[in-house]
């Protein structure tokens, strides 16, 4: 019995098409296909249909490969991408190899085609199968980290949803500045470990409904050092570590533990530190009550450029403004 096969063929010669479709059925495949030969009609095609493979000539009229390979890259749709050509030279062919292509055929000897597909339809299965299981594992560890939260909470009910409203607020963040997903799911993680020193913390210092002494006060920063032995080994894609050390470093070099200025803070430091700041001054405190919004945006605007990030200022400005 033939195989289903979906594939889109993006070529300027229905000859030429009609010539790799009966290749395909003769080799044991069902194919159904659509032709395509320009930007336009291969975005509509990726966007109303779902395929196996694609095959793609290499140069025809208003676009090539690479413009294809282009395309694909930037639907973030995980295809294989062959290109079957009667003109391009092995260099061209490495440089499409490297742009995204998994292989290149000849059209004047397609015997290889059909391996090609069938080799690349499995590696496709099997990258689908990792991002499955790293997605079920991304997912455990936001169930866990959402835990550790809730475990911190129970430690200090002064402080309860910190984590997670700091969380909420680098999510909403990534999202205003358009970062990718993986960042995005980065950021809000982060938020949820930042704090995770304070598990070490005595109680008595967590909960005291007073102003710190200056050696509790010192204690109390360990956190961030703490924090960082806690996840320093942990295999993630994702600083958290570094933003439990660093979260409460400055731009001007006014921050703890080490004093890090400007270009040394990453972006998760400083989307964090500005979230955590907003979050901290906007709740109640056993020593001080919650700050108003306007005494938050005036303490955002105040240190802009200075202590905190300004494009991210600009963003958490917004944020605070839609409510």
């Amino acid at each position: 019995m033939n195989k289903p096969l979906r594939v889109l063929i993006v070529d300027d010669s229905e000859d030429d098409t009609l010539l790799l479709v009966r290749k395909l059925k003769r080799d044991g495949f069902n194919p159904t296909f659509e032709r395509v030969d320009t930007p336009e009609a291969m975005e509509d095609a990726l966007s109303k249909n779902t395929w196996d493979i694609i095959l793609s000539d290499y140069n025809i009229p208003r676009f090539d490969a690479f413009a294809a390979l282009d395309m694909l890259k930037k639907s973030g749709i995980d295809i294989p991408f062959i290109i079957v050509s009667g003109a391009i030279g092995e260099e061209t062919a490495v440089a499409a190899m490297k742009a995204g292509a998994h292989d290149y055929v000849m059209k004047d000897n397609l015997a290889r085609l059909v391996a090609a597909i069938e080799r690349e339809l499995g590696e496709a299965q099997i990258r689908h199968k990792k991002k499955e299981t790293e997605k079920q594992l991304e997912h455990s560890f936001f169930d866990l980290a959402e835990t550790v939260a809730r475990a911190m909470d129970s430690r200090d009910p002064y402080t309860a949803g910190h984590a997670r409203k700091v969380a909420e607020y680098a999510r909403k963040i990534g999202e205003k500045m358009e970062l990718d997903r993986d960042k995005i799911n980065g950021l809000y993680v982060c938020g949820l470990l930042h704090d995770i020193g304070k598990i070490s913390i005595p109680e008595s210092i967590l909960c005291k409904p007073g102003s710190l002494s200056e050696e509790e006060w010192a204690l109390m920063r360990t956190h961030t050092i703490r924090g960082y032995e806690i996840l320093k080994n942990c295999s993630l894609p994702w600083p958290v570590a570094d933003v439990a050390l660093h979260h409460h470093e400055q731009l001007d070099g006014s921050g703890y533990p080490d004093g890090l200025k400007d270009d040394e803070l990453n972006l998760e430091n400083r989307i964090i530190r500005v979230c955590d700041v907003v979050e901290a001054m906007s709740s109640h405190r056993p020593y001080r009550p919650a700050k108003s919004i306007a005494e938050v945006i005036d303490e955002l605007k105040s240190g802009r450029g200075l202590k905190y990030d300004s494009n991210i200022i600009d963003v958490m400005l917004q944020l605070l403004e839609e409510g």
